[in-house]
């Protein structure tokens, strides 16, 4: 038994303007997702975020409250047909929070609480200001995306998320600091990144890569360092994207083709907590998955922690659920 995705959707929707909202992006996502599915906002009994930088800093109420709203997931459920409450939280762990979701969502589709969980992350500038987005001072883009998750009673579909972190600072550090912005504060955010972050986060990317495979494949050999020989056949890398060369560096690393895993491409910047979707959403729309009979969903974000998962492939011909 194993939680699958039912659909992917990605904000603002390619070739359309952007408002430069989180909120929005994540709304809209959620509503294309929908779309996609051919269900409706009622048929949604769970909505977790796992945005992390969001419309002028908000920290109340939830902001999965709001998309939840926005969307319209059983604003009223005493006057929906069959009285179903929905329930919506915020999920936050930076890259790693999708997965981290889809952890969450695995426990409450397994037993019962919940048939279909719906997954949101979008990033923006407090601002909200498009062009402050992807910049050396705020090196995120101004985008969002949504999986929509339900549970199926056969071995596809996401296995264990294993995790992983290094000892040290954080790598990357977003904050706001009060005493500077003043008045501003509901426009305004720092990101720090420290000047080796991105050869750590390959670092630990890899050592990821090892551990998940050793854990659900068993060992394949060992090589100088002791590690787990990849055994990485048929199966497509979808990462986080620190930088537009993560991916290919990483495939390098791992001794794979530089198309052995996915670079997300039309984005203006890091996609942060929605790459995965990005990337996943890339590889359906561009035959991608075809050969291919797995996905590995990695991560990797400050702290530094990463989070892992095997994605075994429906036989449906889109990748999806249905």
């Amino acid at each position: 038994m194993a939680t699958v995705i039912t659909s992917a959707a990605l904000a603002p929707a390619h070739g359309s303007g952007s408002s430069g909202s989180s909120i929005g992006h994540a709304a809209a996502a959620g509503r294309a997702c929908l779309e996609q599915a051919g269900l409706s906002a009622a048929d949604v009994d769970v909505l977790i975020n796992v945005g992390v930088y969001r419309d002028s800093n908000i920290v109340e109420p939830s902001v999965a409250a709001l998309i939840q709203k926005s969307i319209g997931i059983n604003l009223d459920y005493l006057r929906s047909p069959d009285r179903r409450a929905a329930f919506s939280f915020d999920l936050m762990n930076g890259a790693c929070g999708v997965l981290n979701a889809v952890q969450a969502a695995g426990a409450l589709l397994s037993t019962g609480g919940a048939r279909r969980v719906m997954v949101v992350c979008a990033d923006t500038h407090p601002s909200t200001d498009p062009s402050r987005a992807g910049t050396t001072a705020f090196p995120y883009a101004s985008t969002g995306a949504a999986l929509l998750l339900e549970h199926t009673g056969d071995a596809l579909g996401f296995g264990r998320v294993h995790h992983r972190s290094l000892p040290g600072g954080h790598g990357v550090n977003g904050y706001l600091p009060l005493p500077d912005v003043g008045a501003d504060g509901r426009n305004s955010i720092v990101v720090d990144r420290d000047d080796d972050v991105l050869d750590r986060m390959l670092a630990l990317a890899v050592d990821s890569v090892h551990t998940v495979l050793n854990a659900e494949d068993g060992a394949h050999g060992t090589d100088d360092a002791g590690r787990a020989h990849v055994a990485l056949d048929r199966t497509l890398l979808v990462t986080s994207q620190p930088s537009p060369a993560f991916a290919a560096r990483l495939a390098k690393r791992l001794g794979l083709a530089s198309d052995a895993a996915v670079t997300v491409e039309g984005v203006h910047g890091d996609p942060h907590t929605s790459a995965l979707v990005h990337g996943y959403r890339q590889a359906l729309d561009t035959g991608r998955l075809a050969g291919h009979d797995r996905v590995l969903f990695l991560t990797v974000g400050a702290g530094l922690t990463s989070a892992a998962s095997l994605y075994r492939l429906p036989d449906t011909g889109d990748g999806t659920a249905r």
